[in-house]
């Protein structure tokens, strides 16, 4: 329901306090993160935040209706998410417990298909966020939370991993950003699920007591569900029907001219930065 004159400068007011009290959560936590030491997470939680923030600033400036550059862009983000998943983490849950590990990852794949259905049931409140940006703010506490416990179980873990895993922030930028503009709230509530992976997994670093390697793969099999399902999700998908990428974040677009060059673009997006992150780790190996 649209809302009423009245109501959307209160609506406002609200979601700028919103931004505000985030902004000061998001500064505080990783200022708790590196009186800790905690150096690998911060830089992985900041680059995350940079790279929504990003998504932001390009739908400011820049058209990315077309469907070449969503196709690229989510192209690219999927397929590292999903490269980073199943080869920098999966191995962890698997090598420590085969079945818990297994059955985790099974879990955590259906979790993040839950979280996807029930984000949608915050557009029934009124709230300073719309449904999308709610979506990606339950993603981020979720991916958030998992890497908080991943990374204070092993804090050797490499950030490139990281890096792979929140590089969808930023087509999550553009498309939140753009999903607030059609709704009438400010982009300002962007730095609302920009700051949410910060704000779960950084104190979550901090608390995480040392785990059994029974616990130790459940864990990290849920993270590799949830990642790859994420990852899974936003694969570029081409269609006759709609207008642009889905709101919530996730590659679905419309492409019906030059529909058989995009979906070539779409192949070569998704092994593109499954490749990217390939090269990354080869490169850190050998050195």
């Amino acid at each position: 329901m649209t809302p009423t004159k009245t109501e959307e400068p209160r609506r406002d007011r609200i979601a700028k306090v919103v931004s505000a009290v985030t902004a000061i959560l998001f500064v505080s936590v990783l200022a708790a993160g590196i009186v800790t030491e905690r150096t690998t997470l911060v830089v992985v939680v900041v680059f995350g935040f940079l790279a929504m923030a990003a998504g932001v600033t390009i739908s400011l400036f820049v058209d990315f209706s077309t469907p070449n550059r969503q196709v690229w862009a989510y192209g690219l983000a999927s397929g590292a998410m999903l490269a980073s998943a199943a080869a920098l983490l999966a191995p962890k849950a698997i090598g420590r417990h085969p079945e818990y590990g297994g059955f985790a990852i099974a879990l955590g794949y259906l979790l993040g298909y839950a979280g996807h259905e029930l984000g949608h049931l915050v557009s029934h409140y009124d709230l300073p966020l719309n449904a999308a940006v709610s979506e990606l703010t339950l993603h981020a506490l979720a991916a958030g939370s998992i890497m908080g416990v991943v990374y204070g179980s092993l804090p050797d873990l490499s950030a490139l991993f990281g890096f792979g895993i929140l590089a969808h922030k930023f087509p999550a930028g553009f498309t939140g950003s753009e999903a607030l503009r059609q709704s009438g709230i400010p982009r300002t509530v962007m730095i609302v699920p920009a700051a949410a992976v910060a704000l779960a997994a950084i104190p979550l670093s901090i608390l995480t007591p040392d785990l059994s390697a029974t616990v130790q793969a459940v864990f990290y099999g849920v993270s590799t569900g949830v990642f790859a399902h994420v990852a899974i999700d936003m694969l570029p998908e081409c269609s006759h029907v709609g207008s642009h990428a889905d709101s919530s974040g996730h590659g679905t677009i419309e492409c019906s001219r030059n529909i058989h060059r995009v979906r070539q673009y779409a192949v070569a997006s998704t092994l593109a930065g499954a490749g990217a992150i390939f090269v990354l780790w080869q490169a850190l190996a050998m050195g």
